[in-house]
């Protein structure tokens, strides 16, 4: 029931800003208010996700929201840093509050994505059980990790295409850089700290199965080295982080080509 409560709910959002905006006759206006109604209703749809992936996590691992107060805390900071910096740095910062609206709908929408992020940072930090256990869990963990950040992945993508599509003279590439880098920053202050939680956990558990200290002869310890090298595969420890970021993150991969464009040497520019 939540997740088509949420998806009207935002979509509903979405497009009352939409058809309030002034910029009707503007070219390319279609473009914008198609993307931004699919901004928040991707926001409704991630919001649902996110809770129902915290019930998945819950149901392996026991865990309260309010024992993640400190990692948000400092989260909602580095936020509030950065939308402090941007009003600082707009000439007009409450010219385009549609911008503003569209931007704090797709931030609710990941909160509880973002939520379950660190969530599993703080669980992969007290695993129990047996070996066989420990394995199972890992895995489940990485597999709701790696979802959880192509969902909110999907959102700095569509808020950055729609800021980039805005008839607004704020759309310039400049500002569409930072927006989307700053976007992919905050998901990659959540993402990496869980994903180098699992890792430590990962690299525990191969040395309590595969230890190394009492191998006393070349077979045993060329045999081990290949079980190890198969179980740490199996749980992704060497797997590359700027790998899964450019997977999950899609927008980041042009974001990366237009800032070289803008501002390596030898760039033509916005202007050309």
């Amino acid at each position: 029931m939540l997740r088509p409560v949420a998806i009207v709910t935002a979509s509903a959002l979405g497009l009352a800003i939409v058809l309030t905006s002034a910029n009707k006759a503007a070219p390319g206006w279609e473009v914008w208010a198609c993307l931004a109604v699919a901004l928040a209703a991707a926001s409704g749809a991630v919001f649902a996700y996110g809770v129902q992936r915290w019930r998945e996590l819950t149901a392996l691992r026991s865990g309260h929201v309010r024992e993640l107060f400190r990692p948000l805390g400092a989260l909602f900071l580095v936020v509030l840093l950065l939308v402090v910096l941007a009003l600082v740095l707009s000439p007009n910062p409450f010219s385009s509050w549609r911008g503003w609206g569209l931007s704090t709908i797709a931030c609710v929408g990941a909160l509880p994505a973002t939520v379950t992020m660190l969530g599993i940072r703080r669980s992969a930090g007290t695993l129990d059980g047996g070996p066989g256990t420990r394995v199972a869990t890992l895995i489940s963990f990485r597999r709701l990790l790696r979802r959880l950040l192509g969902a909110v992945g999907l959102l700095v993508a569509l808020a950055t295409l729609a800021l980039g599509a805005s008839p607004a003279p704020l759309s310039s590439r400049g500002v569409v850089l930072i927006f989307g880098s700053n976007g992919s920053l905050l998901v990659a202050l959540a993402y990496v700290p869980a994903r180098a939680a699992l890792r430590e956990a990962a690299t525990r558990l191969c040395d309590d199965l595969l230890p190394f200290g009492d191998a006393d002869d070349a077979a045993t310890v060329i045999s081990r080295a290949d079980e190890r090298a198969k179980l740490e595969q199996v749980l992704e420890v060497d797997h590359n982080l700027m790998t899964d970021l450019q997977t999950g993150l899609v927008i980041l991969g042009p974001l990366l080509s237009s800032a070289a464009t803008a501002f390596l040497p030898g760039s033509t520019g916005p202007g050309g």
